[in-house]
């Protein structure tokens, strides 16, 4: 008698249904799931780490088209405005040769834009030193490719309300130097 009942309870393991986690098809329903959550954080994640940068230059929408206003680039070719720049990036100074038919301000607004980081950009209050260059101490990582504008605008938020602006893009891999120039439509 007392085998038997052994056998009967040795026979109910075997038939006993195994553990959720441990049957295939559960696996084979969820592991798509599970997938795709996983890939939907990560895009996310992604997205919001790497985001599109505003555009900053002088766009401005109206109704559903973009327009591009070209007064500051207009003004600077008839005060015959161009400058080069120069950088020094053992001490991360650059310095401006400007030359035009205006009465030089005391300071300018060098703006730096990474084309794809704007974490990188930046500002640099260029003062006068003599008649027509300036000069400014640079914080952004000389190497690669950059944009650069100069304006009499001090307010980096208010470029737009420049009287003038020169333009130039440069890229420290092949060179330090870069002129500037009303930018052409």
């Amino acid at each position: 008698m007392v085998k038997r009942k052994v056998q009967q309870t040795a026979n109910n393991n075997t038939d006993a249904p195994a553990p959720w986690y441990r049957e295939p098809w559960f696996w084979m329903v969820m592991a798509p799931l599970i997938l795709v959550v996983i890939t939907s954080f990560v895009m996310v994640s992604i997205a919001v780490r790497h985001s599109d940068d505003v555009v900053s230059d002088t766009y401005y929408k109206e109704s559903r088209l973009y327009h591009y206003s070209a007064e500051q680039d207009q003004h600077a070719r008839e005060l015959n405005l161009a400058g080069v720049l120069l950088f020094s990036p053992e001490d991360k100074v650059v310095t401006l040769d400007l030359r035009g038919d205006i009465d030089y301000p005391e300071k300018l607004l060098l703006s730096l834009s990474h084309p794809v980081e704007a974490d990188l950009d930046d500002h640099v209050v260029l003062e006068q030193v003599s008649i027509g260059r300036y000069r400014g101490q640079v914080h952004a990582p000389l190497q690669h490719r950059w944009y650069v504008q100069v304006s009499p605008e001090m307010n980096p938020e208010e470029f737009r309300n420049a009287q003038w602006r020169l333009k130039g893009e440069i890229n420290f891999d092949l060179g330090n130097g870069v002129p500037l120039k009303p930018a052409v439509q």
